[in-house]
């Protein structure tokens, strides 16, 4: 079949695109002025000087740096390590509990220890974020891989995983919020999320990048038990790209797209929210939504309730308590070749749903 033929082929594709955007971005110095997390190249400005000049005001410091908060070396915070290493250096963390929030302004790769125990855990202090990537430099490139991040319930601090602009890339992490605020927030740069579990938030993923510069891949990630699985605010304009993923057991619904930019849902499961599968929301004007699984969720399988653009295809849309794609008279997606079955809302007539029958 196609879709089994789309999903083995998948995960490659995604994959090679992933390491091209390593490679075209990867700590690197840059320009101090930005516009949504990228360079402004004014006329007539020397790149060369520019570079010479960030390279000879820039920290000198070593380019590996071991924290062991249990260990006898001289670094036990991770936040001293970051502050010490060079830009584009590599700070590898050793299990243990580390109760700070991490800051990052620079070029840094953060490992946790990939080896046997209890792993590595960073608990932000109430109302402080686990950590936050806020670079000097637009075009910074920040990855973090195989940590644990925990925020305080009920912190008011933006979100447990806070990233304002520059490159970002969480891999193989445990994101854990608050309960009140987002578990992951984008408001600017390109950020990568691949192969996380993010659970716990308001929102599991946040997006609300206002430039349309920015972009968002969230891929192959477990995103569960948050209100919203993944929410695309009305005011961002970035392409986002949600892949691979199982969204599942939210409170509401699984995906809400109300920004300008274009959302692509390929391949994923979204699977028993409590609200709808997938909600394309006003302002979603480029939407893709393909082979994904969408099932059992308590509401429609797609909701489109103001008229938005777009295409809904090759879906697998099974077992939803509403109708299995909800949307209202005017100007809708083009809808083709969905497997449709056993959708509560699909068995009631328009009159029965208005007196709330069914």
């Amino acid at each position: 079949m196609t879709r089994t033929r789309f999903n083995n082929f998948a995960p490659k594709a995604l994959t090679i695109g992933a390491g091209g955007l390593f490679a075209a971005m990867a700590f690197s110095g840059a320009h101090a002025q930005s516009l949504g997390g990228f360079p402004i190249h004014e006329p007539g400005a020397n790149a060369s000087s520019s570079t010479s000049t960030s390279a000879s005001t820039g920290k000198k410091g070593p380019m590996q740096i071991i924290v062991d908060a249990n260990g006898p070396g001289p670094y036990k915070s991770i936040s001293k390590a970051i502050d010490d290493v060079a830009e584009g250096g590599v700070v590898y963390v050793m299990h243990g509990v580390y109760n700070e929030t991490i800051t990052l302004d620079k070029s840094v790769f953060i490992q946790g220890d990939r080896g046997p125990g209890s792993g590595v855990e960073i608990a932000a202090p109430m109302n402080a974020p686990c950590l936050r990537f806020s670079p000097k430099e637009g075009t910074s490139h920040a990855v973090v891989a195989n940590v644990q991040f925990k925020a305080r319930i009920n912190s008011s601090a933006n979100a447990c995983i806070d990233v304002d602009q520059g490159v970002f890339t969480l891999k193989e992490s445990d994101v854990l919020g608050s309960g009140v605020r987002p578990a992951v927030r984008i408001s600017g740069g390109t950020v990568m999320l691949e192969k996380n579990r993010i659970s716990a938030g308001s929102e599991g993923v946040f997006v609300a990048q206002p430039h349309s510069l920015s972009q968002s891949f969230i891929i192959d990630n477990k995103i569960l038990q948050n209100k919203v699985g993944v929410d695309i605010a009305s005011g961002s304009r970035a392409d986002v790209v949600i892949a691979g993923n199982e969204i599942f057991d939210n409170l509401d619904s699984g995906v809400k797209s109300s920004g300008y930019g274009a959302a692509k849902l390929i391949g994923n499961k979204i699977r028993n929210n409590k609200g709808s599968g997938v909600i394309l929301d006003k302002y979603a004007k480029l939407s893709l939504v393909r082979y994904n699984e969408i099932a059992q969720n308590s509401g429609d399988g797609v909701a489109v309730p103001f008229g938005v653009n777009g295409v809904i295809e090759d879906n697998d849309i099974v077992g939803n308590d509403g109708l299995s794609i909800f949307v209202r008279e005017g100007l809708k997606p083009k809808i083709t070749n969905n497997v449709i079955e056993n959708n509560a809302g699909d068995k009631c007539s328009k009159r029965d749903r208005r007196k709330g029958r069914c």
